[in-house]
């Protein structure tokens, strides 16, 4: 049964606001990008200048670096495979065409 959205980004509200209070992470580290991201939409121009709005937007600024990190990554690899690739074929018809 899904749950609620507006009592699920309350529930991120409060997750939020007692990490400003603790300081442990520990509790929206197990949030994704897409829930802290909803409950911000649904909070809409309330609490804009909040301590814990300011911490859920800096989260997703780090999460949106991250995912976007790990795609850049994924793009490098793709890249060396890719020119290691073409490598070894060049130097299989230049040995082919031109022999040793």
């Amino acid at each position: 049964m899904a749950m609620n959205p507006n009592i699920r980004a309350d529930e991120i509200v409060a997750m939020f606001q007692r990490y400003q209070n603790s300081d442990d992470d520990s509790e929206i580290n197990q949030l994704t990008l897409r829930e802290i991201q909803s409950a911000d939409e649904q909070l809409g121009q309330r609490d804009v200048g909040a301590g814990f709005r300011i911490a859920m937007q800096n989260r997703i600024t780090d999460l949106q670096a991250a995912e976007q990190r790990g795609h850049e990554s994924k793009i490098r690899a793709w890249n060396l495979v890719t020119g290691i690739i073409i490598g070894l074929v060049i130097s299989g018809l230049s040995i082919l065409l031109f022999g040793r």
